[in-house]
């Protein structure tokens, strides 16, 4: 969780601290619950800081007679940096073009170091994978079959 005033608003003069906390109640520990009772809602989600390490995720709120304002979370699998608030979707989509290939970069290397472990794992990206393409198969099989059948006939 964010530290009182370790949060960062964009603003024309620049980064300027901000408190995304600044109204929740003492002793509160949802973070994800406080963030969405502030009108806050997932606006795009790239990673999962869980399962490879490194997440952005973009909120945005839509505030009465104004344009939509926007918050970015980036975070790890056990921490989080501080809030970015932005007032414009240009401003997130720069600040997305500067970060996604970072996290892009990240999650390849992620999955090329789960791939070259050589140990299976119960929740490996590899292993993953196999279990869906197994599934899908098995799934659609049947119907796969049974189309393939009214193909062939004369």
């Amino acid at each position: 969780m964010a530290e009182n005033g370790r949060d960062l608003h964009w603003t024309p003069d620049g980064w300027k601290p901000y408190n995304v906390f600044a109204d929740a109640p003492e002793g509160f520990t949802d973070v994800d619950e406080y963030i969405e009772s502030q009108g806050w809602e997932t606006f795009l989600d790239l990673g999962s800081g869980e399962t490879l390490g490194f997440s952005l995720r973009v909120l945005v709120r839509h505030v009465k007679d104004a344009h939509p304002e926007y918050l970015l979370e980036v975070g790890g699998a056990s921490t989080v940096a501080p809030f970015l608030k932005v007032d414009d979707l240009p401003t997130v989509m720069d600040l997305l073009a500067r970060w996604a290939p970072a996290l892009h970069a990240h999650s390849v290397a992620h999955l090329v170091d789960d791939l070259s472990t050589g140990m299976i794992e119960h929740t490996g990206i590899a292993e993953t994978v196999a279990a869906r393409a197994v599934w899908g198969v098995q799934e659609r099989m049947p119907a796969m079959a049974k189309q393939r059948k009214n193909l062939d006939r004369p």
